[in-house]
């Protein structure tokens, strides 16, 4: 099997994993609601999906350079699946704030583990192939998965809303577990004793978007193994602009996702409306990745997501003007190009730029750092929006994106 085939099965796993948990987030803020909790309450339950990966992420990250992917993959497809279940079995705000505690944890392990067997699969000449296929599943998933939710919410309740998360995730967890993962994956526990030559700058199309950075391995090639070593990776300065990147990018969907079914549910629009509009975020995403090779065959990277950055801030911030279902939908589609085009490059160029032997732990770092994210995110929002409302926090984040794409942008051509 060709390293290009050998990814997609995988691929295949993780966009089904991704469209159940990403309904059962959808469902979780819905299901808050109805029960009638406030905005801050929900910004707690919502919290609960990142307060454990912010703590062991990366942790996790370390144990997968050690062991490999499998079994945290397996084991978080279980807990994602348990934790399903539970709130199919009981519509309680406690069981809703427990259940996706596993959830969270259980996506962490499985995420880790995924990002790892992408970087790792095929070497340098299929690594930012690799990322795109994954990020593609993110925007699959997105554009499957609040959808069908909202569906089944309307039609038959949240109790089987949750059921089909359930069971959609125990088939993942049966697929990922016949997986070839020895055939494919490199052995782990050893480091490199010489760090590899590092490529050059991208002049596409080649694999890597963005040149490793070269004080990346002196970072921490020979750093204490604990928990607090991983952030020895922050003094690396082209790391540490890359994770900060990935936190811009991926806060567009985390403050979106919370945003939206609030600001939906003040104009009178339905699960299912919500459903659709965050759908179609995912549809801008998927809609952009797909024509990524060619995009970069005619412009550098970075000029690309300046240029999606610029779209996505002045999207979000047309967005509390939005009062149909319409206009929604189409400013959800224009603010999802913006990580659409991001995503990939800066989870290639992360990995990429990992000292030897640590591309799991930077993997993990980035994981604590948007699960810190994640959880500041709900709580601080929900309380500015039972204040101030629900524009406000829109305007926040395209000033706050804008801002640091400009210092980002200007780092970089120093």
């Amino acid at each position: 099997m060709s390293d290009a085939a050998a990814i997609r099965p995988l691929i295949a796993c993780a966009a089904a994993l991704y469209t159940a948990v990403i309904g059962f987030r959808v469902t979780v803020a819905l299901a808050a609601v109805h029960l009638g909790l406030s905005p801050a309450s929900i910004g707690l339950v919502l919290a609960t999906f990142a307060l454990v990966p912010m703590l062991l992420a990366v942790r996790g990250g370390q144990l997968i350079d050690r062991v490999g992917v499998r079994r945290p993959m397996l084991v978080g497809a279980a807990l994602c699946a348990v934790g399903a279940l539970g709130c199919a079995a009981l519509l309680h705000p406690a069981m809703l704030a427990l259940s996706a505690g596993l959830v969270g944890v259980g996506m962490m392990g499985f995420h880790l583990g995924m990002q790892h067997a992408a970087g790792e699969i095929g070497g340098d000449t299929r690594r930012t192939a690799n990322f795109n296929l994954l990020t593609m599943s993110f925007s699959v998933s997105g554009l499957l998965g609040p959808p069908m939710v909202g569906l089944i919410i309307d039609t038959a309740g949240y109790r089987q809303a949750f059921a089909l998360s359930a069971a959609l995730l125990g088939a993942t967890w049966l697929a990922a577990s016949r997986y070839p993962f020895e055939r494919h994956l490199p052995r782990h526990g050893a480091e490199p004793a010489v760090a590899p030559e590092p490529p050059g700058p991208l002049e596409p199309p080649k694999a890597t978007p963005l040149p490793p950075d070269a004080d990346a391995a002196a970072a921490a090639v020979e750093a204490p193994r604990g928990a607090s070593a991983a952030f020895s990776l922050l003094g690396a300065p082209r790391l540490r602009r890359l994770l900060l990147a990935s936190l811009l990018a991926s806060a567009s969907w985390d403050v979106y996702q919370f945003v939206l079914p609030l600001h939906a549910g003040s104009i009178g629009l339905s699960a299912s409306s919500v459903g659709l509009s965050i759908a179609a975020f995912s549809a801008g995403s998927l809609s952009v990745r797909l024509m990524l090779p060619r995009l970069l065959a005619h412009m550098h990277p970075a000029r690309w997501m300046q240029a999606a950055l610029a779209v996505c801030v002045l999207a979000y911030a047309a967005a509390p003007f939005a009062g149909t279902l319409g206009t929604l939908v189409a400013l959800s589609f224009l603010i999802g190009i913006g990580p659409g085009i991001a995503q990939p490059l800066l989870m290639a160029a992360l990995h990429a730029a990992s000292p030897p032997g640590r591309a799991g732990e930077a993997a993990g770092l980035r994981m604590t750092l948007l699960s810190a994210m994640q959880l500041l995110v709900p709580v601080g929002f929900g309380l500015a929006a039972g204040l101030l409302g629900t524009a406000p926090l829109f305007w926040l984040y395209a000033g706050t994106a804008a801002a640091i794409g400009i210092v980002l942008a200007r780092a970089e051509r120093r």
